[in-house]
């Protein structure tokens, strides 16, 4: 059980951190239905469709990269118990997809 909630909590970063090529692909190609940080303002245009990419791409590999720090602490310190820090985290982790959305929507 241990390995299955370590390989939970370390996901989410790790492919925050190693989607750019993937953000950068769907960037570059046509507004999709079906992927990609699809909201109202980023599919209004192609213009705001590639740079809504692109920032979400660059905002993933950093934050990608701090909840793996976070991560790493949280499952250093073990301060609760093994199924309630991967809620934590997996909480956190949610949470900072939100503010990615939040964050590029605004700036787009």
């Amino acid at each position: 059980m241990k390995y299955f909630f370590m390989i939970i909590d370390y996901s989410i970063p790790l492919f925050m951190i190693f989607s750019y090529p993937w953000w950068k692909k769907i960037a570059n190609g046509d507004i999709s239905q079906y992927s990609g940080m699809r909201t109202t303002r980023s599919m209004e245009n192609k213009e705001n469709w590639k740079k809504a990419q692109l920032l979400c791409g660059k905002y993933c590999v950093r934050v990608g990269i701090v909840l793996l720090v976070l991560v790493v602490l949280l499952r250093f310190l073990k301060l609760l118990a093994m199924e309630w820090n991967s809620v934590l985290i997996a909480s956190i982790n949610i949470l900072a997809l939100l503010a990615i959305t939040y964050a590029v929507n605004k700036q787009i």
